[in-house]
């Protein structure tokens, strides 16, 4: 993996992390509270060495991906200048420096926080940075809400054509039914 899919796998998992606690509707879904399995999903978007998650870190996941939401909705709203601020809020409080490591059998690579932080707070401040390389590229246009209705989610417009109006299949897929019903009952 090179360092861009790194950090595009950072993102993809701080935009999972931030419709999984911040979103009210999730592909037409009540949104459930977070816990551990949701956030070992989310982390394994970028990583394959699982930490321990416990209810502390769950709870500390779950308040720094509601920040990442409201950051992540000021930029697809193109209030960059609140996210901006949102964003440097968030990569304060978790002290965010970049440091590179080594573990045990593995390359050096880069960490986003200081050691000595809980494992959430190391992983909010890798997924902020992410989220603050987003603000200051040219792929921030891609951000999107999805267009589907009882859907809050992110999602970033991988289409070449940047014209994707829904998170995925199933609110692509719900949409289309919801309209063609209407057309029939109107028929």
């Amino acid at each position: 993996m090179d360092a861009t899919d790194h950090l595009k796998a950072s993102l993809e998992a701080a935009i999972a992390l931030a419709n999984a606690t911040g979103a009210e509707w999730n592909q037409g879904r009540a949104r459930s509270p977070l816990d551990e399995v949701t956030v070992e999903a989310v982390l394994r978007l970028t990583t394959n060495r699982m930490p321990s998650i416990d209810d502390a870190a769950v709870a500390e996941f779950a308040a720094g991906g509601e920040r990442i939401h409201r950051a992540l909705v000021q930029l697809a709203e193109a209030e960059t200048d609140a996210a901006a601020s949102a964003i440097n809020d968030l990569l304060a409080s978790t002290r965010a420096a970049p440091v590179l490591v080594r573990h045990p059998e593995s390359a050096w690579h880069l960490h986003f926080a200081t050691e000595g932080v809980s494992v959430a707070t190391g992983w909010l401040a890798e997924f902020g940075t992410a989220t603050a390389m987003l603000l200051g590229s040219d792929e921030l246009d891609r951000l999107r809400s999805c267009a589907a209705e009882r859907c809050d989610n992110l999602f970033l417009d991988a289409t070449r054509n940047h014209r994707q109006r829904f998170c995925s299949t199933a609110c692509q897929n719900r949409t289309k039914v919801a309209a063609f019903r209407s057309r029939s009952a109107h028929s």
